[in-house]
């Protein structure tokens, strides 16, 4: 097993989601920082987002999540609420490890995190699969949301 360096494994997991979403979603853009990945279609600030968590949260601990980082408080809100509504679906799809809550200056987000041992090829493939089902999950929920507000 080797080890994949941070910067590289956030890299190639939107890479690898891409070949192995439907044909419609696979279409979007990614922004890219050394310890994270934006997964994005229309807006920027709405996003799937694969980052690896500081040490403050756990020691190799992974996010793969859907934010709602928009300026605007209120839309944050509202796509949070909207999926709360679904929550029980999407947990029903993904597992009972995905939550819906506000974070960080007025954001929101549904996301998952986990532990993992090493960033390897194995790991590579689960997040990048884990990434495609909650895009295929979420998308669908995310644009009955968003046309609703």
């Amino acid at each position: 097993m080797t080890a994949i360096k941070v910067s590289e494994f956030v890299k190639l997991v939107p890479q690898m989601a891409r070949s192995q979403l439907p044909r419609h979603l696979q279409d979007f853009r990614v922004f890219l920082m050394p310890w994270l990945s934006q997964v994005y279609y229309d807006e920027k600030l709405l996003h799937y987002e694969v980052v690896k968590l500081p040490p403050r949260y756990g020691e190799n601990r992974l996010e793969i999540g859907l934010h709602f980082e928009s300026k605007d408080k209120t839309l944050n809100d509202l796509l949070l609420a909207g999926f709360d509504r679904h929550l029980f679906e999407i947990r029903a799809a993904l597992g009972d490890d995905w939550w819906a809550e506000p974070w960080d200056r007025n954001w929101t987000k549904v996301y998952t995190a986990f532990h993992y041992q090493i960033m390897d090829e194995q790991l590579l493939e689960e997040t990048a699969a884990r990434l495609v089902s909650a895009i295929t999950v979420m998308q669908p929920i995310f644009y009955l949301v968003y046309k609703r507000k």
